[in-house]
């Protein structure tokens, strides 16, 4: 893996994020989103959040510098944004769904893409019946004032998209002065063989859960990059395994995936600079915690069962 360049593709992205962003914001287009999606809120999201799951699939980084402002003036609390970021994870799965995972996985293994899809929605539309729930009793007695429709219009000028970019590369610069040390120090781990000896250290481990041979090396090849393990499983349908055990094996790589790279290298680019450290760690827990417990949790009892 050559980590200069995934250093200056993430920088470059998270620059180009965070411009996008602040563009957005400056030319109104996020309130008059706001305006646009507020019967979002019957589904338990704060009212001055209910522009969050739409500009989500738009620009994740806009969605956060979005909830990150009114947190800052006390509009919204933490809880109002863990609940909007969580609602927002179901459409998203659904646009990476058939974006990018299904277009490549079903080829290549045919209906078990469909049913991991499934295995991973399922999770996904708990936690928005949950969030629903517990929104909807927060949110029932809240009036919020808004601004008039007629108030709020997209301005395209110059002057607007000048000052939005500005603004997002000083919020770059922010992020790059937090996120560089940590990325170093990952690095360093990495570099060091921290990562070879965890997934060594977790082999015996996976073996008495009941995995097999072939299993294990897709998890632990799963664990570095994904797409290389898609080839393992096409190995085990040839084989013979049972879609229990393929989907299990599966679920399991992607928590360690998530565990070993995803959270660092994809989620804390987007929290880091934007929220105090308390609030990125509590995101981190829900975006990355959650969802590793679960593949976990779903593949042990795939493959035991």
């Amino acid at each position: 893996m050559d980590f200069k360049e995934l250093y200056l593709i993430i920088i470059s992205a998270i620059t180009f994020g965070y411009v996008t962003a602040a563009v957005l914001v400056e030319t109104n287009v996020v309130n008059w989103i706001g305006l646009k999606t507020l019967k979002l809120s019957r589904f338990g999201i704060h009212p001055k959040l209910t522009n969050i799951p739409v500009i989500y699939l738009v620009s994740p980084r806009a969605a956060h510098m979005t909830a990150s402002e009114l947190l800052k003036k006390g509009e919204i609390e933490p809880i109002d944004l863990y609940l909007a970021i969580l609602a927002s994870n179901f459409p998203m799965r659904l646009m990476f769904l058939y974006r990018y995972y299904l277009p490549v996985l079903l080829p290549l293994i045919g209906s078990i893409a469909v049913y991991y899809a499934l295995l991973r929605l399922f999770f996904d539309l708990v936690v928005l019946i949950c969030v629903s729930i517990i929104g909807r009793i927060r949110y029932r007695n809240l009036n919020v004032q808004f601004h008039q429709p007629e108030n709020v219009k997209i301005t395209l000028s110059f002057n607007k998209i000048l000052k939005g970019t500005i603004r997002g590369l000083k919020e770059s610069g922010l992020f790059i002065l937090k996120f560089t040390p940590l990325f170093v120090f990952i690095i360093f781990l990495i570099n060091n063989g921290a990562m070879d000896w965890l997934t060594t250290k977790l082999k015996p481990f996976l073996g008495w859960i009941g995995f097999t041979p072939i299993e294990i090396t897709y998890i632990t090849t799963a664990a570095i990059s994904p797409p290389v393990a898609y080839g393992l499983i096409r190995v085990m349908v040839e084989k013979g395994e049972t879609i229990n055990r393929i989907l299990g094996t599966m679920a399991v790589g992607n928590a360690m995936f998530s565990l070993l790279r995803s959270w660092w290298n994809y989620l804390l680019p987007y929290y880091l600079g934007l929220y105090p450290l308390r609030i990125t760690a509590a995101l981190l827990l829900l975006q990355a915690g959650l969802p590793i417990i679960y593949n976990f949790t779903a593949g042990i009892v795939l493959i035991r069962w």
